[in-house]
């Protein structure tokens, strides 16, 4: 009996990095394991791993018809992602396009199911009342279509449904924001977990958002592959929590010198989002602060997990497991 082959897009990021460490680790070399890649990225640290690689373009159709040849599953998880505004086109190519090209692609060769990982950016929230829960079926409001990420990942989901009505077997997990660093590198999500640690950052944005950890992200992709519903979406997130109590969970670690941080003015925040979103556009600059995520920072955005705990059978490891595996890494626990 033939070995079952996966592709998995955007292997040498984050998310698709460890989704490939785990998939080795799951099955082993029962599974035929690819991997889509440009010839000028970097792929030391999935070197040990038994990978065929392919090269190829979320851009050039071409050579998504090649990589997806004799393949039984896709998982999509390259993507763009940025805040700046200059990047909205960058955005829309990326995202959007580069997975009609992957949609069609399966298609063109018949591969059995498409996991598409996209974010709770794509899921409907009012972003006002910290009672509210987003699930799967939240619609998407008018204020995330001004945010170039969150409707670039929205516009993709459309795509991925368009392939389900033409015959795709489909499935979509939705991530929130990832935590954890893996062994061969560290993330930059996680540097502000220790920035915050080390008493580096003063101020804190009014709203808050879910968390997960990169494990359990992992995790839900392949239970996803194994167990999803076509055409369904997932929420993969373990806990929802103001920017406030995260500081303040933090700070709860030995050896924490978190000040005590205070709320970031709106106006102040605005003004430097700005001026980072004018300077990356006369220059190659480019900061975690811009005029997008200040304004989605002061968002409340709380996500409703039960789907994917139901469906997918997954238990989610504790923030505080995964904050203080963070800080461990990092060499800041003593």
């Amino acid at each position: 009996m033939s070995k079952e082959t996966v592709l998995i897009t955007g292997a040498t990021g984050y998310i698709g990095s460890a989704l490939a460490r785990r998939l080795h680790q799951a099955y082993g070399t029962s599974l035929r394991l690819k991997a889509l890649a440009r010839r000028s990225s970097s792929r030391g640290y999935l070197g040990s791993l038994p990978i065929e690689w392919v090269y190829g373009d979320l851009l050039n159709p071409a050579s998504l018809w090649d990589a997806t040849e004799g393949v039984d599953v896709v998982f999509h998880c390259a993507g763009l992602v940025s805040f700046h505004q200059k990047d909205y086109r960058r955005l829309y190519r990326a995202n959007v396009v580069g997975t009609r090209h992957v949609v069609n692609a399966c298609l063109k060769n018949r591969v059995k199911r498409l996991v598409h990982v996209s974010s709770t950016a794509a899921i409907g929230s009012s972003g006002l009342s910290a009672s509210e829960f987003s699930t799967e079926q939240t619609p998407f409001q008018a204020w995330q279509h001004q945010i170039g990420y969150m409707l670039s990942k929205y516009l993709s989901e459309f795509e991925v449904l368009r392939g389900v009505a033409e015959g795709l077997d489909s499935v979509i997990v939705n991530p929130s924001v990832v935590l954890g660093d893996l062994e061969e590198r560290l993330h930059s999500a996680s540097e502000l977990i220790a920035d915050l640690f080390r008493g580096k950052i003063p101020f804190v944005p009014t709203g808050g958002t879910g968390f997960v950890d990169i494990g359990d992200v992992a995790l839900a992709i392949e239970r996803a592959w194994q167990h999803g519903k076509t055409g369904e979406r997932y929420i993969i997130s373990s806990e929802n929590l103001s920017y406030r109590a995260l500081a303040e969970r933090i700070a709860q670690f030995r050896g924490a010198r978190s000040r005590s941080v205070v709320d970031l003015p709106l106006a102040l925040g605005f003004t430097i989002g700005a001026m980072c979103d004018a300077l990356a556009f006369v220059s190659n600059f480019r900061s975690t602060i811009t005029f997008d995520t200040i304004r989605l920072s002061e968002k409340t955005l709380r996500y409703d997990h039960r789907k994917s705990i139901e469906q997918l059978g997954l238990r989610y490891r504790s923030l505080d497991e995964t904050i203080e595996r963070i800080l461990h890494r990092r060499r800041l626990l003593r």
